[in-house]
C-alpha cells in the first residue's frame, strides 16, 4: 500500500515504522480488512468484494465456506491460484488453506473434510 515493489534495505526499515503505526492505530481486524481490500485476486480483481462478485456473483458475506476458502488461497500467487487460471491448482491451494485453518483451530477437521469432499462436484465459473 505504501511502497513500491522494489525490495531494498530502506524499504524494510520504513515498513517497520509503518507497521508499528498501523498496529498502534488499528485493530487486527481493521488491518486485515485493509489488507484484503488492497490485494490482488487475479482477473483484474483488487479487493475481496470485486473478487467475490467476479468469481461467484456474491457479496463476500454471502460466500459459502467452500468459496471463501478457495478465494483465501488466491493472493499467494494469483496467476497460478485464481480459479479461472487453473481450477486444479486453485483447489490444491484450497486444501492448504483448509489444513492451515484446522491446524490453527479456525475449523474442525470434519468441516475441512466436508469442504474437501465438495471439490469434485463444485464447478468454478469461467470468466
Amino acid at each position: 500500500m505504501c511502497f513500491s515493489q522494489k525490495k531494498t534495505f530502506y524499504r524494510k526499515v520504513a515498513e517497520l515504522f509503518v507497521v508499528r503505526k498501523l498496529e498502534k492505530n488499528y485493530s487486527k481486524d481493521e488491518i486485515l480488512e485493509l489488507y484484503i481490500n488492497n490485494i490482488y485476486y487475479g482477473n483484474g480483481y483488487y479487493k475481496i468484494y470485486d473478487a467475490s462478485m467476479g468469481y461467484f456473483n456474491k457479496k463476500p458475506s454471502d460466500l459459502t465456506l467452500y468459496e471463501a476458502t478457495l478465494l483465501a488461497g488466491v493472493p499467494n500467487a494469483p496467476s497460478l491460484y485464481a480459479p479461472t487460471a487453473s481450477e486444479k491448482l486453485a483447489k490444491e491451494r484450497q486444501v492448504q488453506v483448509l489444513d492451515a485453518m484446522v491446524k490453527n483451530n479456525y475449523l474442525s477437521q470434519d468441516e475441512a473434510n466436508s469442504v474437501k469432499a465438495m471439490q469434485d462436484s463444485y464447478v468454478i465459473k469461467q470468466k
